[in-house]
């Protein structure tokens, strides 16, 4: 009898701890004054008079709803603390107001608004964390916004982030003292915590690529000298120095070369245990890079596995490939199931939050660039996947906003909204465009572009696929194999003539930048078929003409002409020009001119990177 009652005690024990289990991250209270401010910036924008429409926030209904009475327009927003930001601008969408890009606002006629009157709705989320990691190793415009001080780009980045009921993000930080990480940044993660956003920040343990921060030097983690004392001291240096939620720990000295896998663990066990001690949140990211096996401890990706609960996951896929996606040749993998798989594994015992990316740099499509719609379709179903598996998070890696892609993160950011059942053209459908072209145009992408390999002609070969044959970012012929083998040229050329055929038309898009980023998509078509065809006159028309449509978009708004991102650029990373300036230049296109017209294929020649200060 004893017996019994002691494995039902451990059963329920063991219950409890599996119900509470990851616990929820320290709660951030919700800041009525700073809704309000926004909201005012918001009406003011819409060019409704001052305070047309009040907020009240009650605690005794389950239903939110829209109420007039005499004249006065008022918000009742009913739930837990937690949301109640986020159902507060769920609210004004039911309104009509929408946020697709940090710089763009679509508003109602208060005229439409007042019909509204007596409308009642639902916030469910359909994560409980859900956000962005804005990859501040890339030259965008969120380099400008938190590291050099252009206040007016980070806070509207955050509030965009509010806007759309995300309430996590982090940032990717670089090499440079603290005080002024605290000074740069501080104020804007202040904001996001008021907006009830759970902010992070990105860095190494010993990460030596792209200028990233970091706790140990190269031969600090070479050596092991007083690494643990090194760890401790410089996460409680960046604890006390930026208001953190979580923070995220990256393995290895690059994300193809490991540390010690023993020292590794260790590591991560360490920056745990600080971290709790804090408060804080501790994940580490989980790579698709296939090349770093060991015969004891498998994939070093995976090492998470062996460590203590206190250790989360970013279980990371790349592209527009997805998590049951049959064909994902990227990093040496035929598929991204093993990372489902491991995530899947993993959930139940530690923080798991999913880790994929809408937009792609270097060579694959932002800069390239290309317009990738899968992006929406991939991203939409994973994130399905995700709530079908109670799976905590959605952390999604971005490059950012240029050129379009702000759809790809926006439409992502509608996929929180329960509402919406994963419909991958719900922000199309609310930016009032023709759904049965984008059909076309996505089933085309889908068809042509990922499940027949069009991609890997279209976009340019990475440094990495251009110096390895097993593990290429993205499996491609190059330019060189092509000059050596006359058969897999000709197969190419078929291809892009069979799909160039296919193509659908452009007619029913409306919104001017999005139509003309897929008539970029048409003219890179053309000229990745005339340069295999060696009719190199047609192939500087076609860049010609895309060169001048991508002037026309940054000056848009939307774009940032204000910063150099279209340029050379001297900022803190490793790429001394802004993100869209390979873009601009569509120096991959001309490159692939130049590598077949001269016959000349060296890796390192006309190649626009800096890898000395990208590596060390």
């Amino acid at each position: 009898m004893q017996s019994i009652l002691i494995i039902c005690t451990l059963f329920l024990s063991l219950k409890g701890i599996a119900s509470s289990f990851p616990a929820p991250l320290k709660a951030l209270p919700f800041n009525y004054g700073v809704v309000v401010e926004d909201f005012l910036k918001i009406q003011d924008e819409a060019g409704f008079p001052k305070n047309s429409i009040d907020i009240k926030f009650v605690e005794d209904s389950s239903l939110n709803k829209f109420m007039c009475n005499n004249g006065q327009m008022t918000l009742w927003i009913s739930s837990p603390e937690n949301e109640r930001t986020s159902a507060f601008y769920k609210g004004l969408r039911e309104l009509g107001f929408f946020f697709p890009h940090p710089l763009r606002q679509i508003s109602p006629k208060l005229e439409t608004v007042k019909t509204l009157c007596g409308r009642t709705w639902e916030w469910k989320p359909t994560l409980k964390y859900r956000g962005f990691h804005l990859h501040t190793l890339h030259p965008n415009e969120w380099i400008a916004g938190f590291f050099q001080n252009k206040a007016l780009v980070a806070d509207a980045t955050v509030r965009w982030l509010a806007r759309n009921q995300q309430n996590i993000f982090d940032l990717s930080l670089l090499q440079m003292p603290l005080e002024i990480i605290s000074a740069e940044m501080g104020p804007h993660f202040r904001l996001a915590q008021a907006l009830q956003i759970y902010t992070g920040a990105s860095l190494g343990i010993a990460l030596n690529q792209q200028n990233s921060y970091k706790l140990l030097s190269l031969w600090d983690s070479y050596f092991g000298w007083s690494s643990d004392e090194k760890i401790t001291e410089g996460l409680t240096a960046l604890f006390a120095a930026l208001p953190l939620s979580y923070v995220v720990l990256e393995g290895g000295t690059s994300e193809f070369t490991p540390t010690d896998y023993e020292k590794t663990m260790r590591w991560l066990n360490l920056a745990g245990k600080v971290a709790k001690t804090k408060k804080v949140a501790l994940l580490t990211k989980v790579h698709v890079s296939s090349n770093q096996v060991s015969e004891k401890w498998g994939n070093y990706n995976f090492l998470p596995q062996f460590t203590e609960n206190t250790v989360g996951i970013l279980p990371h896929t790349v592209m527009f490939y997805g998590l049951n996606d049959d064909k994902a040749p990227m990093y040496g993998n035929k598929t991204f199931h093993g990372i489902r798989d491991f995530m899947l594994k993993e959930k139940s015992k530690r923080r798991t939050w999913y880790y994929p990316e809408t937009s792609y740099w270097v060579g694959m499509d932002v800069d390239v660039p290309l317009f990738l719609t899968d992006y929406l379709r991939t991203r939409t179903e994973d994130f399905k996947y995700l709530a079908e598996n109670n799976i905590e998070g959605h952390l999604n890696f971005t490059s950012g906003h240029v050129l379009g892609y702000w759809l790809f993160d926006w439409t992502l950011t509608l996929q929180t909204d329960s509402e919406y059942n994963f419909d991958p053209m719900i922000g199309l459908k609310f930016l009032g465009e023709d759904l049965d072209a984008w059909k076309k145009i996505m089933d085309y992408q889908s068809l042509w572009y990922k499940n027949a390999g069009v991609i890997a002609m279209l976009s340019s070969a990475n440094l990495q696929d251009e110096l390895s044959q097993k593990h290429r970012i993205h499996d491609r012929n190059t330019m060189n194999d092509l000059s050596k083998k006359p058969e897999e040229l000709a197969k190419e050329m078929i291809l892009l003539k069979e799909s160039l055929a296919e193509l659908p038309l452009l007619d029913g898009i409306k919104d001017h930048e999005l139509k003309t980023m897929l008539q970029i998509n048409v003219l890179r078509h053309n000229h990745a078929l005339a340069i295999r065809e060696k009719n190199f006159e047609f192939a500087k028309v076609n860049r010609d003409k895309a060169k001048a449509l991508i002037k026309d978009l940054s000056e848009l708004p939307t774009n940032y002409p204000e910063l150099k991102l279209f340029s050379k650029w001297e900022n803190p990373t490793a790429y001394q020009f802004g993100y869209a300036y390979p873009a601009a230049s569509l120096y991959f296109w001309e490159r692939e001119e130049r590598q077949l017209k001269e016959d000349s294929y060296w890796p390192f020649t006309g190649n626009m990177y800096d890898v000395i200060d990208i590596v060390l």
